[in-house]
């Protein structure tokens, strides 16, 4: 990441986009982690470590906040940056409108993380409608070599037009890997400036705004006269009985596609998708027989297309699927399609036979890590629903995975903190015990409002944090919970039980994740306390902990069973189903590689035929 001017590397699209934000000199970087963004942070994060001084980068407390940190910056006229997956811009998204209207100072940028296919999202959105309705610029790249050079242009982009900019990337690129040519990180050190005050700008009162709106709408007007001879979209000449239009990585599906097809069609490149350059689309059009938009995920250039030629094909035409990501087999389908040539394979035979070796494959649903502290917690969830009716509202993060058997204790899984704002609802309207599960990170991010909400109105339910004192299914970044800071640096630690208390919950609790009876009882008697009881279950992530344990050179020893004792309850790998416990022949084995010494099983055991294994 730190290489010099010319050298080349070998980087992730996420770490592309990082030296890019150095090679423009960021001053400040804000983000809250999640796939596929996360690697943005986590790169700026260790680099921030020896640029001293160099920058601030810190993981806030969600994307709202992160996106006013940065937008702080830009106020000042320092550059900033704020990064997050595509479901954290709609949290942003409040400021996000307000911010377009008052428009950037220092370069701006905002990097939303696309997930088409939704391989760890929730939903499939497409954030360039966000550039539409909130009338801010959208850019994309086409490869990770694209995404490093276009950061940097989106800061001078942003400063030269006073708009703020969404960079929109996509997990095939983010988590793509390619060769990449450094240019120069800048010398500098972030100084602080005296404020220089704009209230007519800065305060979007009514009468302000109504001002700031015609501002905004002549921005944008003069950002696409630039966009129409903007060098980054390009047209490649070729046959013109069909032409490409090809947005962000879309373009490099059909430069595979036509190189498997072994034609040379005409390519209209683009890489602002809003505003559009509407003048190169209509010159591009108007010579050709047929159009062939390819985009992800929704038709919105297409959209636009057919407001000037009605010979336009692709996920209106029906050539393109609506849903999930693209690939340059489907891509190549749909051109072969359009020019009535077969394809370069037969897809539709390749897709039959892997149909056919997935029903013979054994399924592998991700699981909850051995010795994760989230089990015992629904073992015992688990164990209660059995003996009475019980909803289980849960929220985003590692836990999900109580989702699958023989937990079965997520019932409901929206957003980012609804697990607390649905029980509240859900207190005035079933007879079920209501128990809601949410993460460490995730209760800061949003999970403090429902609470109040619930104290406030008298709402009755038990929330469980459960507290891996780390944010883990994004890769183990820092949160208010722990004090670490991005750069290193150790501040103070917000404890979950003392914001608890200062919402006015009058039980709190905090048990040991481990101490398998501990955490029933305490759930019991938050089960009887009239009005909102919350327990936090607190214990280290066990692949941190591992991770720590293993810098100290410290080994554990694992368990074992001993089978002479062991009945063959399935207590431990059937009804706990701990991945380090298997099935060998008739009686269980644990397997000591996997093994975290946590102890669970032994406590769980009801004949007690689990211990530390002798050396």
């Amino acid at each position: 990441m730190l290489g010099s001017e010319g050298e080349k590397a070998f980087l992730l699209g996420n770490e592309a986009i990082a030296r890019g934000a150095l090679e423009a000199g960021i001053d400040v970087f804000a983000c809250y982690p999640g796939t596929p963004s996360s690697e943005i942070g986590d790169r700026l994060s260790r680099v921030s470590r020896h640029l001293k001084d160099f920058m601030h980068v810190e993981y806030s407390t969600n994307e709202k906040v992160a996106f006013e940190v940065a937008m702080g910056a830009s106020l000042a006229g320092k550059r900033g940056m704020c990064a997050m997956k595509h479901v954290g811009v709609n949290v942003a998204s409040d400021s996000l409108f307000s911010f377009a209207y008052i428009g950037a100072i220092g370069g701006f940028v905002l990097v939303s993380a696309d997930d088409p296919s939704m391989h760890s999202s929730q939903n499939e959105q497409d954030n360039r409608w966000y550039g539409l309705s909130a009338k801010v610029p959208v850019f994309e790249a086409s490869s990770v070599q694209g995404l490093k050079d276009l950061t940097k242009e989106c800061f001078e982009i942003s400063e030269r037009f006073g708009l703020p900019i969404i960079l929109r990337t996509y997990t095939r690129l983010s988590h793509a890997r390619g060769v990449v040519k450094l240019g120069e990180i800048p010398e500098k050190k972030l100084e602080k400036v005296e404020w220089v005050a704009k209230p007519e700008r800065f305060v979007v009162l009514p009468s302000n705004a109504r001002k700031l709106k015609l501002e905004l709408e002549k921005k944008l007007k003069n950002l696409q006269d630039f966009l129409e001879r903007w060098e980054r979209n390009w047209v490649e000449d070729g046959d013109r009985r069909l032409g490409i239009i090809a947005c962000g990585l879309s373009y490099s599906y059909v430069k595979d596609a036509l190189k498997r097809l072994n034609v040379n069609l005409s390519i209209l490149k683009l890489s602002s998708v809003h505003p559009l350059p509407m003048k190169k689309i209509e010159d591009f059009v108007t010579s050709l027989d047929k159009v062939l938009v390819v985009e992800e995920v929704d038709p919105i250039v297409e959209t636009f297309v057919k407001t000037l030629t009605k010979d336009v094909y692709g996920k209106l035409s029906g050539h393109l699927p609506m849903h999930y990501e693209f690939n340059i087999p489907i891509v190549e389908k749909a051109i072969a399609k359009l020019l009535n040539i077969p394809t370069s394979v037969d897809y539709d035979r390749i897709v039959e036979k892997a149909v056919k070796i997935s029903k013979i494959s054994p399924p592998r649903p991700p699981v909850l890590c051995p010795g994760c502290p989230h089990s015992p917690v629904f073992y015992v969830l688990r164990k209660i629903a059995n003996e009475t009716r019980c909803v289980f509202p849960s929220d985003i993060g590692c836990y999900t995975l109580g989702y699958n058997p023989p937990y079965r204790a997520v019932d409901t899984c929206v957003c980012m903190g609804a697990s607390v704002g649905v029980s509240n609802g859900l207190s005035w309207v079933v007879k079920d015990k209501i128990i809601a599960t949410i993460g460490d990170s995730t209760f800061f991010h949003a999970g403090i409002p429902p609470l109040i909400n619930a104290v406030y109105n008298g709402a009755k339910f038990v929330l469980i944090v459960l507290d891996n004192l780390t944010t883990g299914m994004t890769g183990h970044q820092p949160h208010p919970g722990v004090g670490l800071r991005a750069d290193g640096n150790v501040g103070k630690a917000v404890k979950v039980e003392d914001v608890a208390k200062a919402c006015g919950v009058d039980f709190v609790e905090v048990v040991n994740s481990y101490m398998v009876k501990d955490v029933e009882r305490a759930i019991k008697r938050a089960l009887e306390h009239d009005g909102v009881a919350v327990i936090i279950a607190r214990q280290l992530c066990s692949i941190v902990r591992m991770r720590e344990l293993r810098k100290r050179n410290v080994k554990l020893a694992p368990f074992e069973i001993v089978r002479e004792r062991c009945s063959n309850c399935g207590e431990c790998y059937r009804v706990f189903s701990c991945p380090a416990i298997y099935l060998d022949g008739e009686k269980p084995r644990i397997d000591p590689s996997l093994c975290t010494s946590c102890g669970v099983c032994a406590r769980i055991c009801p004949e007690k035929a689990i211990r530390v294994k002798k050396t």
